[in-house]
């Protein structure tokens, strides 16, 4: 019983680890991978987007009367802008890309 519990930790090392597959097998799957990868870049920018409209609608509720203010909801309305219009180009870089690899215009 006693050499049982001394011989333990040397018999779960002598378990094999699990084999590892590799994560891509083939170049479409890279092509795939790219394609979340990018679609992951374009939800995170257009829902950032999406806050800063929000963001400059308030500050334009706010700002009254003060030429600052006005400025500064400007800027970042168009920062939003900008932003949404960079989600877009993401969304459809990949299909451009496949056009452009396949030369089908």
């Amino acid at each position: 019983m006693t050499l049982g519990i001394v011989l333990l930790p040397f018999l779960v090392l002598a378990v094999a680890p699990p084999a590892v597959e590799p994560i891509i097998e083939s170049p479409t799957q890279v092509s795939d991978l790219i394609n979340r990868i990018l679609n992951w870049v374009a939800n995170i920018v257009m829902v950032i987007a999406v806050i800063m409209l929000f963001w400059a609608a308030i500050l334009f509720l706010v700002a009254g009367a003060s030429e600052t203010a006005h400025t500064k909801a400007k800027n970042v309305l168009i920062y939003a802008i900008v932003g949404i219009a960079v989600a877009l180009l993401a969304y459809s870089v990949p299909y451009f890309l496949g056009a452009v690899l396949t030369r089908q215009f």
